[in-house]
């Protein structure tokens, strides 16, 4: 019976030397799990053995589902070649995840929220008004602008946010806010405000996590100036 060694190719043939030439992407699935396995079994290549991994597990997704047992049941796949797969097949798939969560924002801190909006918010010259909606990773789910002009002159009723936020499905929220004079000091309808917010929240089970004031420059957290409890509000108009 005939057989195929990788070093029966020709040597531009081999997918090592494809990889070098023509870029990884120019490779089939076969030719890089076969660089993966570096050798075949006895009488065939790599990259036999590769294809046979592949259309044993009906592809690249079976092979990402595998377990260590199944692929040491393939002829000619031992602990080693097993291990060094499901190790490439874990790092796709935390590559996966890592990118997932590139691509949807988490908001942990005040300087992410300053980061997030501060672009939006320079040099306005009237107030806006922003719910972050967050999920349970505090994963930004959307930003949307709830009103503009001050707070005192739109003071907003806790049930147009959190109406919002109900239909994005948020687990908790964020208020943001911008001062156009540049002060970022909390002003007395601001703490009103936060305070209904955060009763509401409390009654509805959607927390507020905090209230942002943002400048061009500089940002201040009202629960980072511990202002964030019912007593302190009470406390601060007092």
């Amino acid at each position: 019976m005939s057989t195929m060694k990788i070093r029966d190719l020709n040597k531009p043939d081999r997918p090592r030397e494809r990889l070098f030439k023509l870029g990884a992407k120019s490779l089939s699935d076969a030719e890089l799990v076969a660089i993966i396995l570096r050798s075949g079994g006895e009488g065939n290549s790599a990259l036999v053995l590769g294809q046979s991994i592949l259309k044993e597990f009906g592809g690249l997704k079976g092979l990402l589902d595998s377990s260590i047992e199944q692929l040491q049941g393939i002829k000619d796949v031992g602990l080693a070649k097993a291990a060094c797969l499901k190790a490439v097949c874990e790092l796709a798939l935390r590559i996966g995840i890592a990118g997932e969560l590139a691509d949807k924002q988490q908001v942990r801190t005040p300087e992410d929220v300053f980061g997030l909006l501060r672009k939006e918010l320079y040099a306005k010259k009237r107030e806006h008004l922003y719910l972050l909606s967050l999920d349970s990773r505090n994963v930004l789910i959307s930003s949307d602008l709830i009103s503009i002009g001050t707070v005192n002159e739109t003071l907003v009723h806790p049930r147009e946010i959190y109406r919002q936020a109900i239909l994005k499905n948020a687990v908790s929220v964020i208020l943001v806010h911008n001062h156009p004079s540049g002060e970022p000091k909390p002003s007395a309808e601001d703490i009103v405000l936060t305070e209904r917010v955060a009763k509401a929240g409390k009654e509805i089970g959607i927390a507020l996590l905090d209230h942002v004031i943002v400048c061009d420059d500089v940002y201040a957290s009202m629960k980072g100036m511990d202002l964030f409890s019912v007593g302190k509000f009470d406390e601060e108009r007092g």
